[in-house]
């Protein structure tokens, strides 16, 4: 930190994306996060493009890139060269269409092999305004989502700005979380857990070499 306690750091840039369906919403949510107006008429997206937003998390700044794909199946190859190097992954679904929720697993699939290790994947079901239309249940939602061990949120971009907004800043916790963890190794030794940052091992394992023969 710096002098001032109180003081802010810029650090790394995070890229947020997010996919599925064309339909979902996915550019409203990207524009409501970011303080956009929500539009009622939205052209599909048929390329890929981002919104920079700034967010503070215990008194750093973080810049988060929120990515916005296409959805309709001539684009899917296209997305993969965009999905590359995003720590968050976000599938969005529309709770009044059945088959944008279905498509899920295949949206997830796309990501294999391309996504790191320590990226978190979330789903959001948006369009909740429209919840006496809904064909798909909060309680199949949540099922899906603990059977992948993955966070999920049911949001409106037209009514829940803040509330899609705050579930954003949790990923990006959860994101920072996952990578410090990613960070360190666990040491069980004599009943005893040791925490040993990888660098360190790293080095430890460097002094060793150097020292043999």
């Amino acid at each position: 930190m710096s002098q001032n306690e109180n003081s802010t750091e810029k650090e790394e840039s995070i890229k947020i994306i997010l996919i599925g369906n064309a339909g979902t919403g996915k550019t409203n949510l990207i524009n409501v996060c970011c303080d956009l107006k929500f539009s009622e008429k939205m052209e599909s997206t048929i390329t890929a493009s981002y919104l920079e937003k700034i967010i503070e998390i215990n008194n750093v700044k973080y810049s988060i890139k929120l990515w916005d794909t296409a959805g309709q199946e001539a684009y899917h190859s296209l997305n993969k060269l965009f999905i590359k190097g995003s720590k968050i992954c976000i599938l969005v679904y529309d709770i009044t269409s059945r088959e944008s929720f279905e498509a899920l697993s295949m949206w997830e699939e796309s990501l294999v092999g391309i996504i790191e290790k320590e990226a978190v994947l979330a789903i959001v079901g948006n369009k909740n305004d429209l919840y006496l239309k809904e064909n798909v249940s909060e309680n199949e939602e949540e099922e899906y989502a603990k059977e992948k061990g993955i966070l999920h949120c049911r949001t409106s971009a037209k009514k829940d700005k803040v509330g899609f907004q705050k579930f954003i800043k949790k990923l990006v916790e959860e994101y920072l979380y996952q990578k410090k963890m990613n960070e360190w190794v666990f040491i069980e030794k004599d009943n005893e857990i040791f925490n040993l940052s990888k660098e360190i091992l790293q080095q430890h394992e460097n002094i060793k070499k150097k020292n043999c023969c």
